[in-house]
């Protein structure tokens, strides 16, 4: 496999991840409770997944690939989404903050699911 096909893979599984992170999220939302705590688990996956992608496009870089404008865009569009995932997690104070907050998370993740997808589009 070489680095463009695990590129995409890291794309396809960034936006699977959050889908899921999002329909959990939704799902509390709609009872009216706090996030769950498996949602805390499968959170580090999203943020390991957007790391790997933006290792990729710092490689591209050093090979001497010059990027188009939107993929240094979506770059740091997945690196902040990436952020803002890990200053949510449990034990922050962002994360006890935002814990009853449901709809938070499943904005955040959308936002990174809808990202990866665009990226891939786009190529």
């Amino acid at each position: 496999m070489n680095m463009l096909q695990m590129k995409q893979l890291g794309v396809v599984a960034l936006a699977a991840v959050n889908l899921v992170l999002l329909a959990w999220a939704v799902a509390a939302a709609r009872q009216r409770r706090a996030m769950p705590d498996g949602y805390y688990r499968v959170l580090p996956a999203s943020i390991a997944i957007a790391l790997f992608q933006l290792g990729v496009g710092a490689f591209f870089l050093l090979q001497g690939r010059q990027p188009y404008l939107q993929h240094l865009l979506y770059g740091g569009l997945v690196g902040v989404g990436a952020l803002l995932q890990f200053l949510l997690r449990p034990g922050s104070p962002a994360g006890q903050a935002y814990r009853n907050r449901p709809l938070v998370h499943a904005v955040l993740a959308l936002f990174v699911a809808l990202v990866g997808i665009r990226s891939w589009m786009t190529g």
